[in-house]
């Protein structure tokens, strides 16, 4: 149908090609695809495309191009270009900043003029990031019954913590992941496997069939989620093979492996741990120069926003390299190197459960 020219079709396609890497040169096939989609109609299709431009896919990096279409659909009342820009502001997702209060008065608004399953959504998700967890189920279990897929995972936090983060409902934690896992959630799925992880690590050393059990749960639910392209699940493998985690061989390879995969989802940690295996002498790349590819790590994660890349490309342009991004490196990342505060820790663990957007059941 794409081929045929249906616009509708040529949308859907594009996001198949960016979901599943079908072919070698996914970016400028699902680019294309997107922009048949928009000439067609597809208004989505403009928010597809401010996506890309933000994670730096679309050469030259060009975020402000990215915000300019996102602002565009904001203004032509698209309800994905809502989503996407409240999952920003209520995330710090793409260089925006994170207001809560700005994100609950937009949704309160827009909960005002009628039903619609990804407010639910994403007003669970304001009261989580708020602290007010308890209050967030609520909401998670109302978009979650409406259809709303990827609520599960976070569905199952919410009944699972108290607002200090303390567990209050075990069962229910795990009998809502084991029913958003039942429905395709893959988040579910990896929030499974990290409980098989604990289990491991709880385990008498001594009971090597439990172990050994256990070993062959967490490796098959991970490479299930990474199936589906979940980061998160890339990240995990990495760091299984690279540090030989749960009982599992160091096998330097794989994590490689794993965390160029993970990298490929936009993950700005694959492309940290990607970054240290290189300056710490753990892999070998063959003909390709080591210094060269921690210089594409660094201004991949600086694009990514990833702080400790960014620190890492500005260092490396200061050198004399990276200069075929000297546009990029002026115009952004110097900007954003310089208002870095002299005492921010660059060693904290920032990266959670969420995405660019491109993950959830809307796409």
């Amino acid at each position: 149908m794409a081929e045929a020219g249906d616009p509708v079709a040529c949308y859907k396609y594009a996001q198949i090609h960016l979901a599943w890497h079908l072919t070698d040169n996914y970016i400028k096939d699902a680019r294309e695809l997107f922009e048949k989609a928009l000439a067609g109609g597809v208004e989505d299709a403009n928010v597809a495309l401010a996506l890309m431009y933000l994670n730096g896919e679309i050469e030259p990096y060009d975020p402000a191009e990215g915000h300019r279409l996102l602002e565009k659909s904001l203004e032509n009342k698209n309800e994905y270009a809502a989503y996407i820009h409240l999952k920003n502001i209520i995330f710090g997702n793409n260089g925006y900043k994170k207001d809560l209060k700005k994100a609950d008065d937009v949704l309160n608004a827009l909960l005002a003029e009628g039903d619609n399953p990804y407010w639910y959504y994403l007003k669970g998700d304001v009261l989580f990031n708020a602290g007010k967890i308890e209050e967030s189920e609520q909401w998670y279990a109302k978009a979650a019954e409406a259809g709303i897929v990827r609520a599960y995972g976070d569905l199952a936090l919410a009944r699972g913590l108290d607002d200090n983060n303390e567990i209050r409902n075990w069962n229910g934690y795990v009998d809502t992941l084991m029913e958003g896992a039942d429905k395709g959630d893959v988040f579910s799925l990896y929030c499974l496997a990290l409980n098989s992880c604990a289990e491991y690590d709880q385990t008498d050393p001594d009971d090597s069939e439990t172990r050994d059990e256990l070993r062959d749960v967490i490796l098959q639910t991970l490479e299930t989620c990474s199936h589906s392209y979940l980061n998160l699940a890339f990240k995990l493998l990495g760091d299984i093979y690279r540090e030989g985690l749960y009982g599992f061989e160091v096998n330097k390879i794989k994590a490689w492996e794993n965390y160029v995969e993970g990298s490929i989802t936009n993950d700005a940690s694959c492309f940290e741990m990607m970054y240290e295996m290189l300056s710490c002498n753990e892999i070998e790349l063959g003909k390709t120069n080591k210094e060269d590819a921690m210089d594409l790590c660094a201004i991949n994660g600086a694009r990514l926003h990833d702080k400790k890349l960014l620190v890492a490309a500005v260092e490396s342009y200061k050198r004399g390299r990276l200069t075929q991004f000297a546009r990029e490196m002026e115009m952004y990342h110097l900007p954003a190197y310089e208002a870095i505060p002299d005492d921010e820790p660059l060693d904290e663990d920032e990266y959670g459960p969420d995405d660019d957007g491109r993950y959830d059941a809307w796409a």
